[in-house]
């Protein structure tokens, strides 16, 4: 009977080793071999918070403030005012004036139109430094092209005497011309040259 019980013992023993080496073999070694995983890696999950925080930093400020809280009241107000502009959104949001500062030929002096037109920006400028207007000036392609940039230049800087006159930061005004080069309408009709003869103008928020 001790024979048979230590024999019976015996092939246990041998069975639980083997089939344990076959356990190893053939258990998880990954995550993703897991049939149903109870655990969460906690390195992707640091990765993850940080990245979130990351994100929320990039789009408030000190203060935990929206960077686009002003410019959307800015929006408002430019509505209020009847200025018609397009919101191109990114890193921050940016307003593009839809109304452009014209010009007569060959010429850089403001019109009553135009005048018009900045005093409702500053209006909505003279209250926030922390704002700026990009001016970009422009021409059509009558005439030579070295002329043609000194004159877009010239437009530019027009608008920003204006704005600076009318009580406006210089801090807050940044002027450039780009001459004949970004046309906006077609330079083969006279409605054409005289809608490229501009200046464009960018709201941005330069610091907080």
């Amino acid at each position: 009977m001790l024979r048979i019980i230590s024999l019976c013992t015996s092939l246990l023993l041998v069975g639980c080793v083997q089939h344990g080496s076959n356990l190893l073999d053939t258990a998880p070694k990954t995550k993703s071999d897991t049939p149903y995983p109870t655990f969460e890696d906690p390195y992707t999950e640091t990765t993850e918070q940080e990245n979130t925080t990351d994100a929320t930093r990039a789009l408030t400020g000190p203060n935990g403030e929206l960077k686009d809280d002003d410019m959307r009241k800015v929006s408002e107000q430019l509505t209020d005012l009847g200025v018609v502009y397009h919101e191109v959104s990114g890193d921050q949001l940016v307003i593009s004036i839809q109304e452009k500062v014209h010009f007569s030929s060959a010429k850089a002096e403001l019109t009553p139109l135009a005048t018009n037109l900045l005093d409702k920006l500053i209006s909505v400028m003279s209250t926030k430094p922390e704002l700026a207007l990009v001016l970009d000036g422009h021409t059509d392609v009558t005439g030579n092209p070295i002329k043609n940039q000194n004159l877009s230049e010239m437009r530019s800087n027009e608008v920003r005497r204006y704005l600076l006159t009318n009580k406006l930061n210089a801090s807050q005004l940044y002027s450039r011309g780009f001459g004949e080069y970004l046309p906006l309408c077609d330079n083969e009709t006279m409605l054409g040259r005289k809608c490229n003869r501009r200046v464009e103008i960018t709201i941005l928020k330069i610091h907080w």
